[in-house]
């Protein structure tokens, strides 16, 4: 006999769905949310604007949530905000990470259809349920190395975590580190080829940079790999 929902969790659900539904509305008629050159235009109009950190934090957050890529909206930080973007890509992020990740809870059955939706656009070489897995065996070591391959959407990224068994704390913690560190990187990068001329030596050492971030992934990739075949080596 299947249990019926309870009717505070009708309304939670139904209410979560208006608001965001409002905002998708509003989004849409405000911002070219689904094209990346007109984001940036629009986008760029609020570097007029008073408070102009707090509402760019708000609204990329947003605009995070409803699958705009993350490289974008890093990107426009750097161009808006130079090197302080950093830490407003940073947070806009950790923000939307986790509004998602609740999302992915109370609507568990449905993110679950989303993920594997998405996730099978692409042929892909781990299965989903093998990826599921190996978060489940390996955590906070495979979540990260997850998190960071370039092959997997911040956002899809985020709904995975939230109907897998991954802890709250390690998606925070893998979520910051890549958030801070690899969007960081692009911030960096950004900041410094808007101004070439007069920046190259920084564009370089951020291309640097974003080479050894790569570099890191692979060898927690082969880390991974190598303590799996390890585990299946016969005693």
């Amino acid at each position: 006999m299947m249990m019926q929902e309870k009717p505070q969790g009708r309304f939670l659900k139904t209410a979560v769905l208006v608001t965001f539904f409002v905002l998708f509305a509003y989004l849409l008629k405000n911002f070219n949310i689904f094209d990346a050159e007109g984001l940036l235009t629009d986008l760029h109009v609020m570097g007029e604007m008073r408070f102009v950190k707090l509402v760019f934090v708000g609204v990329a957050t947003v605009l995070l949530i409803f699958f705009v890529p993350v490289s974008t909206v890093a990107a426009t930080a750097g161009l808006l905000f130079e090197l302080d973007g950093i830490l407003l890509i940073t947070i806009s992020g950790l923000l939307s990470a986790l509004v998602s990740y609740g999302l992915a809870k109370i609507f568990k059955s449905d993110a679950t259809r989303w993920v594997e939706k998405l996730y099978q656009r692409k042929e892909r070489e781990i299965p989903l349920e093998e990826l599921y897995e190996k978060i489940k065996d390996h955590g906070f070591s495979y979540a990260l190395f997850v998190r960071a391959i370039p092959f997997m959407p911040f956002q899809v990224g985020n709904l995975l975590f939230g109907v897998s068994s991954v802890t709250l704390w390690d998606y925070i913690t893998t979520t910051l580190i890549t958030v801070a560190i690899g969007q960081g990187i692009t911030v960096f990068l950004v900041s410094m080829a808007s101004d070439f001329m007069a920046q190259k030596a920084g564009t370089v050492f951020g291309l640097l940079l974003k080479g050894l971030y790569y570099f890191g992934i692979y060898y927690i990739m082969k880390k991974n790999t190598r303590a799996e075949e390890k585990e299946e080596l016969p005693l």
